[in-house]
């Protein structure tokens, strides 16, 4: 098959030798169809909502969909897998909440796979709060340049614990607005130059906020403050 985009490589990099695979929302199914044809995952699953949205992937499949080791199943998230079915669950190229929304709608389920790969295209502060809150490891984040944007990648673990204690995820973690879920400082190792871009692109984004602020007839110095502050923590990965 043809050689995948730097995206999906660093997706595909993510999965070790041995390893099964779900990828929900598949699309083209590029992603699973790699991993099964490199002989990295044994056995893969290609998860999309409905049976016309799976036509992509059988007809990149071809022949290779009548192999015992792919798999076509229609449905909505997490809903056609069995818990602990596979190993790794991949959720790309969707937005931050609605993959939230998809681990948390069978929580018990979600904690039956062991790692997840996720790229959310919006919203991945909100989505690392919940996963941090819901007793997930982070393991790591990096960034990858597709085409005119700078995408996210979340690999998350699943701990042999789920307890949190008594404390509501609101108790364990109060700030779920601190920058730091945003831009986690690990995601600037891997490509501090891409970390640059990314984290001006951010600055931007807070200037246009705290001009609007300024241009309000009732300027609250708490809302100018927590910007400026917004704008000092993304500085320092510039």
């Amino acid at each position: 098959m043809n050689r995948l985009t730097d995206r999906l490589q660093l997706l595909a990099d993510q999965i070790e030798n041995g390893e099964t695979m779900a990828d929900i929302g598949t699309d083209h199914g590029f992603l699973p169809l790699y991993l099964w044809q490199q002989g990295i995952s044994p056995a893969v699953i290609m998860c999309d909502i409905s049976e016309p949205s799976l036509a992509k992937a059988k007809a990149a499949a071809g022949a290779l969909q009548f192999g015992r080791e792919l798999d076509f199943r229609a449905g909505d998230g997490l809903n056609v897998l069995a818990p602990g079915e596979v190993d790794v669950i991949v959720i790309a190229g969707m937005g931050g909440l609605l993959i939230r929304d998809i681990l948390s709608d069978d929580l018990e389920k979600t904690r039956s796979f062991s790692k997840f790969i996720l790229q959310p295209r919006n919203n991945s502060g909100q989505l690392r709060y919940w996963l941090a809150a819901n007793g997930f490891e982070i393991r790591s984040n990096h960034l990858v340049r597709e085409g005119k944007f700078i995408c996210e990648v979340i690999i998350a673990l699943t701990p042999k614990s789920h307890e949190n204690g008594n404390e509501s995820p609101e108790e364990a973690y109060p700030d779920q607005k601190d920058p730091y879920w945003e831009f986690p400082p690990d995601m600037a190792l891997t490509n501090p130059e891409l970390a640059s871009e990314f984290a001006l692109t951010k600055i931007e984004i807070e200037e246009k906020i705290k001009a609007g602020i300024m241009r309000s007839c009732n300027i609250n110095n708490l809302d100018i403050h927590a910007v400026d502050r917004r704008i000092e923590y993304f500085g320092r990965f510039i």
